[in-house]
């Protein structure tokens, strides 16, 4: 797997072994950050990231390589932590990185510990477990981890359909072979 823009375009990174993990296709991380870029006009410069059920942690290292200043990794894995690690390692990206095994619903305060809220929210989870992305999210806007103005792309299969997610609003959508990719954009919840 390679890295396709930004500082470290190119450059290889490896996927967690077992069948544990379904890394995000070449193809689809192109028309994912093509979306996020053109649709969107993200500028990923200085940008705090959160890449949950990160599997070898291919989402958030882009988002680094293109001028995130720092990402928290989560993903309940074993393998995939470790696969993390030698991926942050091998492009010398610790200091911009928080790389944690936790089970994203039932996920530790001591995560997100002293970290600014998110601005950018990649979610990942198995398709099986597409649920889980609206559980995480939901909770984590309850406490006060996520950037009142983040976006959150959420993948899952394109035969499912996409989840409402509180505090957040679907702005386009896109299938991607058998991905399905949702762009959440935050919006003002009445109390």
């Amino acid at each position: 797997m390679k890295i396709i823009g930004g500082e470290f375009s190119g450059r290889v990174i490896h996927s967690p072994k077992g069948k544990n993990t379904r890394p995000t296709g070449a193809r689809v991380k192109e028309s994912l950050f093509n979306f996020l870029i053109h649709g969107f006009s993200v500028d990923f410069e200085g940008l705090n990231v959160l890449d949950i059920f990160s599997g070898s942690g291919s989402l958030g290292i882009e988002a680094l390589s293109r001028g995130a200043s720092f990402c928290n990794f989560v993903d309940i894995e074993s393998q995939a932590i470790l696969t993390i690690n030698n991926n942050i390692k091998s492009l010398k990206l610790e200091k911009r990185s928080n790389v944690k095994r936790s089970d994203v619903i039932n996920i530790d305060k001591h995560v997100m510990e002293n970290q600014s809220p998110v601005d950018l929210i990649f979610s990942d989870p198995p398709y099986k477990d597409s649920f889980k992305t609206k559980i995480a999210i939901e909770d984590f806007l309850k406490k006060g981890w996520i950037n009142e103005k983040a976006i959150l792309i959420a993948e899952s299969s394109s035969r499912d359909e996409a989840d409402n997610i509180f505090g957040f609003e679907i702005a386009k959508k896109k299938i991607v072979g058998d991905t399905q990719l949702c762009v959440y954009v935050s919006k003002k919840v009445d109390e």
